[in-house]
């Protein structure tokens, strides 16, 4: 897992070295009061923090020692080339990160036990039946026979059914896995089926379908968010069945219910 740390580290650090160097590139600019602030990241997926636990088929636990725990994800996109007369053809070119994260609140020291990163790259369209197409690299940062990663392309639709009502297709083919996961498609398949209700302007449920080349193996996730007026975030709620939550895991049917805070990082 040396090169997928490697290829982290240098994307992090080209990310840094465009944003200082364009920071110091700036004159002080000339902004007209109307016009809003250039965003460079965005949020991505889903940000949330949650506490809950894991439980696989058998009763057990996939981290050892493992009670309660405490996960969270956070993601955010990066434009690279916004605002640039030079190269409008490229305003489509986003990077994507996103990483999940369990946090064992239960045991001495209180260790992290599984990361799961995933970096992409994506093209945004404006068809009416593409909007993204990218490629995808997700690993838990592990090495030797706990090592799992998987490398996707993808692309992905959201069609509009109603006022309040989305479904999101995406698709992907594996280009490469890991020999640890050979088998991880029997369990992840290459699609995924997501469907977002909005009953009010406070309320957002969804339900996220996944089925595994292997016909027997699927999995879902259903997750409610509640928004206060008071509150600079949403409440999270959040049920997950089936395979590949974690990827440590992956071939294992798990189940879990959590309970949390959404944050929408809308100050990014």
């Amino acid at each position: 897992m040396s090169v997928t740390r490697t290829l982290l580290s240098s994307v992090i650090s080209l990310i840094l070295t465009l944003s200082i160097g364009s920071s110091l590139q700036a004159q002080t600019p000339v902004v007209d009061a109307d016009q809003e602030p250039a965003r460079f990241f965005s949020p991505y997926k889903d940000n949330y923090l949650s506490v809950g636990r894991m439980r696989m088929k058998d009763g057990s636990t996939p981290f050892s020692g493992e009670d309660l725990d405490i996960k969270f994800e956070l993601g955010m996109t990066f434009s690279f080339f916004d605002n640039s007369e030079s190269f409008d053809f490229l305003d489509p070119l986003r990077f994507g990160y996103s990483q999940r994260s369990w946090w064992n609140i239960t045991e001495d020291s209180s260790p992290f036990t599984e990361h799961n990163y995933n970096p992409e790259m994506f093209w945004r369209f404006d068809h009416p039946l593409i909007d993204i197409i990218g490629f995808e690299h997700q690993s838990n940062g592990q090495s030797g026979l706990d090592s799992r990663s998987w490398d996707r392309l993808y692309a992905q639709k959201s069609f509009q059914l109603a006022d309040n009502f989305t479904v999101d297709l995406k698709l992907w083919s594996v280009v490469s896995d890991e020999e640890n996961n050979a088998d991880i498609r029997d369990y992840l398949g290459s699609a995924q089926l997501g469907l977002n209700f909005e009953p009010n302007d406070r309320t957002v449920i969804r339900a996220r379908i996944i089925k595994g080349r292997n016909h027997s193996k699927i999995s879902y996730q259903a997750d409610i968010r509640y928004q206060r007026p008071w509150l600079n975030s949403a409440f999270y709620l959040v049920y997950y069945e089936g395979y590949g939550e974690a990827l440590i895991s992956y071939n294992k049917k798990s189940r879990s219910l959590r309970a949390g805070l959404y944050f929408p990082l809308d100050t990014l």
